[in-house]
């Protein structure tokens, strides 16, 4: 297993997926991937075993070391975890658990999602390096303003034929980096799911999804329009009819999602 320091470790636990190390003197557990489960039946008896582990020692942190794992996580797996894992951990003593961004971006992102969508109780956060996993659980991480602008690099194509691009932003800054991605995609899901209903909009009422959209008030808009309050909300009438929509969330996710502004 990687390591940046050296500490007292002893493994408790190994098996064809997942090794299990007690770090006594930082009372914390370190968990490394030697393997990615192939499915959830596996993921689910590793992580029980974790727990029954986590309830004998008792730790205050957990570290997990995510390079190898490659398994996506859905809804259903999300809402087990917090309550046979997450939950259950926090009783046994676990105050910050961190983890380690693995090879691929989009696994971890619904590792990412599975404490954002299911509120989870657990203290967390996630880093691009062991170094900086570390120094967060040992608060010795500094907090840093992250000004540089993503680069984004095309590097070709792969022997599978596939297109190869490289981004690069600060180590640092690498949960803000993948919460983009999950912006994108999730921007890029609602555009091919409404693309249909956007399509049936007139000029006007796009301007108008766009009043709407900044908050302003009927007669506002129609005074920036120069159209009449009846008017107006003729065309809210038909836009709301067009896009299925009845809150100005979902006005809002529409000017953003196709670029009104």
């Amino acid at each position: 297993m990687p390591s940046m320091e050296k500490h007292k470790r002893m493994k408790i636990y190994e098996s064809d997926y997942l090794v299990i190390q007690f770090e006594r003197d930082k009372d914390r557990f370190v968990q490394f991937w030697k393997s990615s489960p192939e499915c959830y039946e596996v993921l689910k008896k590793e992580l029980l075993n974790f727990t029954k582990l986590y309830k004998k020692y008792g730790p205050s942190q957990s570290l997990w070391l995510q390079q190898n794992f490659t398994l996506p996580l859905n809804k259903e797996l999300d809402e087990w975890v917090e309550k046979n894992v997450n939950i259950p951990c926090i009783e046994y003593g676990n105050k910050k658990a961190a983890f380690v961004v693995g090879k691929d971006i989009l696994v971890h992102l619904s590792l990412i999602r599975l404490f954002d969508e299911e509120n989870s109780k657990i203290n967390h956060n996630h880093f691009a390096s062991e170094e900086e996993a570390r120094e967060w659980l040992e608060e010795t991480h500094s907090q840093k303003e992250y000004d540089a602008e993503m680069a984004i690099s095309y590097e070709g194509i792969d022997k599978d034929g596939n297109s190869v691009i490289k981004i690069r932003r600060p180590s640092g800054d690498i949960f803000n980096t993948i919460k983009s991605f999950n912006t994108l995609i999730e921007e890029n899901k609602f555009i091919k799911t409404n693309i249909e209903k956007y399509s049936k909009l007139t000029k006007r009422e796009k301007e108008i999804l766009v009043e709407f959209s900044r908050g302003l008030k009927q007669q506002e808009i129609a005074d920036e329009l120069y159209i009449s309050v009846q008017t107006l909300r003729t065309h809210w009438k038909n836009i709301k009819k067009k896009l299925e929509i009845r809150s100005l969330a979902e006005v809002v996710k529409y000017v953003r999602a196709f670029d009104m502004n």
